[in-house]
């Protein structure tokens, strides 16, 4: 089962650590049209459901308890799928258990009260032809499978079984901290990871949000069975729960099943209270670290912008046009024209209450000084907007892949899925296309003023900490109060030294 941390993966892929993308991603537009109240479960009138391409009588249901369950059709579809979505995630845990619903989640995996082994739950969906997995994401928990139609019921049935009335055995505790420990090991000797979790902890000091899903080493190891059972107990209650499913189905036979599956689960406790944002740093900071490998990720990012902020559309175009596509400043720069670096790319994710833009590109470790040199340019450059071309170019692709996504029935139920999850509501990926075929030139130039000197974040992991720290300068250079020092605007500098290969 991969985890991920930041954001939940594309799917219909296999999946790493780094291959964090949501089919969902872009599903929050600034102004989507009008439609109907989503809680009524009315059908779309037929100029809202054209929003939906090749899926008919979408809707939504609250049940009693508070489940929702969200469900779209594809007639004469032969598979379907089931994504049920728990609203509790790492960023919900306190600090001395980070990771807790990491290990919760493979627990969940390890047997339920029908199918008490972890054999059982795969062979029962294997013999229906189907696949099942999970993921653990800052803000939810998914659990998720794809089969053929007549065997929904099934799917529904092992899926709520699992989070209803997992075996949380102590043996099983074990043994599943003990595969989550080397997971987390093998993550904090990969450079990408390493960075992208240093830049984090620069962003988002001492937030939930600055700690991987995955959890740390230390908390996890000292996590008892009881613990896990304790979560279980709080976090996994229908008022956090979202059930999805896309395929040839009916809604009020769906919400008949669901409803028989969570009768008689307890309420729960409500969320947690909300961990105030982090303030954002004061100036630029930089943090190097040691990591395996002969490849140094360089990784430059700034404070972004919620989930349903209304720059975030534009964002994404910027993000397209610095660094996501192989026409991209980033790939003919640090690639094509300097050889620089393999493995390049930016991104923008979103929370329900921040968010980060970021760039990376993976160099040798000799090289450091040049690849923070083009990303702090890069940073500049994208601080001015896009060139006419770039900007329809990048316009472009993200209006095609709007139009391409959903195609199937897993990627409709994780659209449907992180929708509801992020903001409680149906929402069309034609809605979402309009809202990216109305941005102009002056949208992006307004958004991309994020990307200002003072805000820069450096993180750099590999086999040289010490030659990256000698960058810290470089990086000062850039905010424009980097001739008057002072202790509220002191950049921050870490380095950590290489650690014993048997540690």
């Amino acid at each position: 089962m991969p985890q991920y941390a930041g954001v939940p993966p594309r799917v219909g892929t296999t999946f790493t650590t780094r291959q964090r993308r949501s089919i969902a991603r872009r599903s929050a537009p600034a102004n989507p049209p009008a439609l109907p109240d989503p809680a009524t479960g009315d059908p779309l009138a037929v100029s809202e459901a054209s929003l939906w391409g090749v899926w008919t009588d979408v809707r939504r249901t609250v049940l009693d308890g508070g489940t929702r369950v969200v469900s779209a059709r594809l007639p004469r579809s032969g598979s379907v799928s089931v994504a049920v979505g728990i609203g509790v995630g790492s960023r919900h845990e306190p600090s001395e258990l980070s990771g807790i619903s990491h290990v919760l989640e493979h627990m969940v995996f390890r047997g339920s009260e029908r199918w008490p082994t972890s054999f059982d739950l795969t062979a029962a969906i294997e013999n229906a032809g189907g696949t099942l997995d999970g993921y653990t994401h800052r803000e939810a928990t998914v659990y998720y499978s794809r089969l053929p139609r007549p065997h929904m019921a099934h799917a529904l049935e092992i899926i709520f079984d699992m989070v209803r009335r997992p075996r949380l055995s102590p043996e099983d505790f074990l043994i599943e901290r003990d595969v989550v420990i080397e997971e987390i090991k093998q993550d904090a000797q990969a450079s990408p990871v390493v960075a992208e979790e240093a830049l984090d902890a620069l962003l988002w000091p001492d937030h939930p949000l600055s700690r991987s899903p995955a959890g740390k080493e230390a908390t996890v190891a000292a996590l008892v069975a009881g613990d896990v059972r304790r979560v279980w107990e709080w976090a996994y209650a229908p008022s956090h729960t979202v059930v999805s499913i896309a395929g040839d189905v009916d809604h009020l036979e769906v919400c008949d099943l669901v409803a028989r599956l969570v009768a008689g689960w307890e309420p729960g406790q409500g969320y947690p209270p909300d961990v105030p944002m982090a303030p954002e740093p004061a100036a630029p900071g930089l943090d190097s670290r040691w990591a395996e490998g002969q490849t140094a990720y360089v990784y430059a990012g700034v404070r972004g912008v919620p989930s349903t902020h209304p720059d975030r559309p534009a964002l994404e175009l910027l993000s397209c046009a610095v660094g996501e596509l192989a026409s991209s400043r980033l790939w003919a720069d640090l690639r094509d024209a300097r050889g620089l670096a393999y493995d390049v790319g930016s991104e923008v994710t979103s929370f329900g209450d921040s968010g980060a833009l970021r760039m990376w590109a993976g160099v040798p470790p000799k090289r450091q000084a040049e690849a923070v040199e083009r990303m702090l340019a890069q940073a500049a450059a994208a601080r001015k907007g896009l060139l006419p071309e770039e900007f329809s170019r990048a316009k472009n692709f993200v209006v095609g892949e709007l139009t391409m996504a959903c195609e199937t029935s897993e990627d409709m139920a994780h659209w449907l899925l992180w929708g509801d999850l992020a903001h409680r509501r149906l929402i069309p990926p034609g809605a979402v296309r309009a809202t990216y075929e109305q941005l102009t030139p002056t949208d992006i130039e307004r958004a991309a003023a994020l990307w200002a000197p003072e805000r820069v974040q450096i993180a750099i992991a590999g086999p040289a900490p010490r030659r990256g720290a000698r960058l810290l300068k470089m990086v000062q250079a850039q905010s424009p109060s980097a001739t008057e020092p002072s202790a509220e605007r002191a950049s921050v500098l870490h380095t950590t030294r290489p650690r014993s290969r048997r540690s």
